[in-house]
C-alpha cells in the first residue's frame, strides 16, 4: 500500500523499456503489487477491481496527456539549454501535482475499501510495511560514507545512462562529485519512514472513522513534507536544486550523440503516451 501500490506500479510502467506493453499489463501488475501487502475477500476484490477499472480508464484519457505535455516543456528546456535551478524545482512540484491529483481520484473509493479491512487484513499490511523497513535499514545502516557513495553513484549514473548512453569519465565525475557534495539525508530518511509507518498503522487501527480516515491518508498520500522535520525539509530542499544542476552540467557536457540518445528516447516516451491516451482498449 505504502505511497499506493497504484502510483508505485505505474511509475515504473511508465519508465520501463517499452511504455505501451507495460500499461497494458498495468492492470494485472497493480493487483499483484497489492498482494504483497494484502489478501483481499471477494466483496472488497470486487470494490478494487470497479475502483481499477475506473482509475485506468480516467488516467489514460486525462492524466497521460498532462505528463506529455509536462515532457514536451522539459524537452525544449534541454534542447535550448535553458533549464535552470529554478525550473527544475517547479517541475519536480509539477510531478509532485500529477501524483496529488492521482490520489484525489481514487480517494472516494479508496477510503470504503480501507475501512472495510478486517483486524488480520490490517496486520498483515503492519506486518510487510515492518519487512520492508527491515530490509532498507539492512540494506543502508551500518555502511560507511564512501560506500554510500558508491551505490548512490551505481544508482544515478545507470539511470542517466538509460537516457544519455554511454557515458564519459567527465559526466561520471559529475555523478560523483554531486554524490560527495550534497547533504546526507539518511538518518533523518529513515526516521521519517519509521514515523510515517507507525502515523500509517495508526491510521488503519482507527479506519472505522470514516472521516478521520480520509483525513489522515490525505495527508500521509499527499502531504508527506508536513510530517518532516525542518532539517530534513531544509536538506532535501538544498539537494533537489543541486541536483537540477547536476542535470544542467550533464546536459552541457552531452556530445551531439547523446542528445540525439535523449531526444529520440524522450520522443518515442511521448508518443506512447499519446497513442496510450487515444487508445479505446
Amino acid at each position: 500500500m505504502k505511497k499506493c501500490a497504484i502510483w508505485i506500479t505505474l511509475v515504473a510502467c511508465l519508465i520501463g523499456c517499452s511504455t505501451k506493453v507495460g500499461y497494458y499489463f498495468l492492470d494485472w501488475a497493480i493487483e499483484w503489487k497489492l498482494e504483497e501487502y494484502v489478501s483481499l475477500n471477494d466483496s472488497q476484490q470486487s470494490q478494487f477491481g470497479t475502483l481499477l477499472d475506473k482509475f485506468l480508464r480516467w488516467h489514460r484519457s486525462d492524466e497521460l496527456v498532462r505528463y506529455e505535455q509536462h515532457l514536451a516543456k522539459i524537452a525544449i528546456e534541454i534542447q535550448q539549454q535553458s533549464l535552470t535551478p529554478k525550473l527544475w524545482r517547479e517541475h519536480v512540484q509539477q510531478a509532485k501535482g500529477h501524483w496529488l491529483r492521482t490520489f484525489e481520484f481514487i480517494k472516494p473509493k479508496l477510503v470504503p475499501l480501507v475501512a472495510s479491512f478486517s483486524d488480520q487484513q490490517v496486520a498483515q499490511i503492519i506486518a510487510q510495511l515492518k519487512v520492508d523497513e527491515v530490509e532498507l535499514n539492512q540494506k543502508y545502516l551500518n555502511k560507511d560514507q564512501q560506500e554510500l557513495v558508491e551505490m548512490a553513484d551505481e544508482r544515478i549514473t545507470k539511470r542517466v545512462k538509460q537516457w544519455l548512453g554511454k557515458l564519459s569519465s567527465e559526466q561520471e565525475q559529475a555523478i560523483h562529485q554531486y554524490n560527495v557534495n550534497r547533504g546526507s539525508t539518511l538518518d533523518m530518511w529513515l526516521e521519517y519512514r519509521h514515523e510515517w509507518i507507525r502515523l500509517f498503522s495508526q491510521t488503519l487501527k482507527n479506519r472505522h472513522n470514516t472521516a478521520a480516515l480520509s483525513h489522515s491518508l490525505s495527508v500521509l498520500m499527499t502531504q508527506p513534507d508536513s510530517l518532516k522535520s525542518d532539517a530534513y525539509q531544509a536538506a532535501l530542499d538544498k539537494n533537489t536544486n543541486e541536483f537540477g544542476q547536476l542535470l544542467i552540467l550533464l546536459n552541457q557536457q552531452a556530445t551531439e550523440k547523446q542528445r540525439r540518445h535523449f531526444q529520440n528516447k524522450l520522443s518515442g516516451l511521448q508518443q506512447d503516451l499519446i497513442e496510450l491516451s487515444e487508445s479505446d482498449e
